[in-house]
């Protein structure tokens, strides 16, 4: 049986061997601080007596973190004949013990400031939501009222809700959308009210009465009823709000 006579080790691609053993045990040791950090290559070539040679690559990893140097083999030989072994500085006599500032004392002061911030929130958070909401409410009102002061122009109520489904001029789209010009239905002064309001069931007629208010739909409901030669007169906030 052929016998290992000596074990060249290549880092990182070099041609220069890192490592030669020539002697038992062939055991390649890396020492984290001789190298950068990151990931690094490692081919170990063992040669035998019989004139025969082995090559096995490996992969690691150096991490080197607040004066602790750590390094793992990060896939594991398969079938090769060397011990490879990434010594951890920790386990060696004199290394600098991991810092006192970094390990202990300002993990501690993180706890106590999550602490304190945690029992602020616990104490007044319930109080700044209730500030917020209360102070909101007015603005709430105040955005609530606003429709009874806005547009009651008829002409522009119409141009702003009703020209895109019936025409600027009244003239429709077709059966979806019926022509308001010369319409003799809208004589029916019940009937329109009903339509503007409430919507027609099984038609594309939206319910007005949930976005305008009564002023508005007055306005509206007269416009369309005295333009474009329609001469069916006017209708006023009181029939609009008997209606809805």
């Amino acid at each position: 049986m052929a016998k290992i006579k000596r074990v060249e080790v290549y880092v990182d691609g070099s041609k220069k061997p890192f490592q030669v053993l020539e002697k038992k045990p062939f055991a390649v040791r890396l020492h984290p601080n001789d190298f950068s950090e990151g990931e690094h290559t490692m081919q170990v070539v063992s040669y035998y007596d019989n004139g025969d040679y082995h090559e096995q690559p490996y992969m690691f990893t150096i991490a080197h973190k607040n004066e602790v140097t750590v390094g793992h083999i990060s896939r594991a030989p398969i079938g090769s004949p060397i011990d490879v072994d990434l010594i951890d500085p920790m386990e060696m006599t004199g290394v600098t013990p991991p810092s006192l500032l970094y390990h202990v004392i300002l993990p501690a002061l993180l706890f106590v400031i999550i602490l304190v911030v945690s029992a602020w929130f616990s104490i007044y958070g319930d109080t700044s939501v209730s500030d917020v909401v209360t102070n909101i409410q007015p603005i709430s009102h105040a955005q609530a009222a606003a429709p009874a002061s806005a547009s009651t122009d008829g002409a522009a109520l119409y141009a702003e809700n009703c020209a895109s489904c019936h025409g600027a001029n009244g003239q429709g789209q077709g059966d979806i959308f019926p022509a308001l010009a010369g319409n003799a239905e809208l004589a029916d002064t019940d009937m329109v009210l009903n339509t503007v309001i409430h919507g027609r069931e099984g038609t594309a007629m939206p319910v007005w009465g949930d976005q305008l208010d009564d002023a508005q739909i007055a306005a509206v409901i007269t416009y369309i009823r005295s333009a474009w030669g329609n001469d069916f007169g006017a209708v006023t906030p009181e029939d609009v709000a008997a209606k809805r």
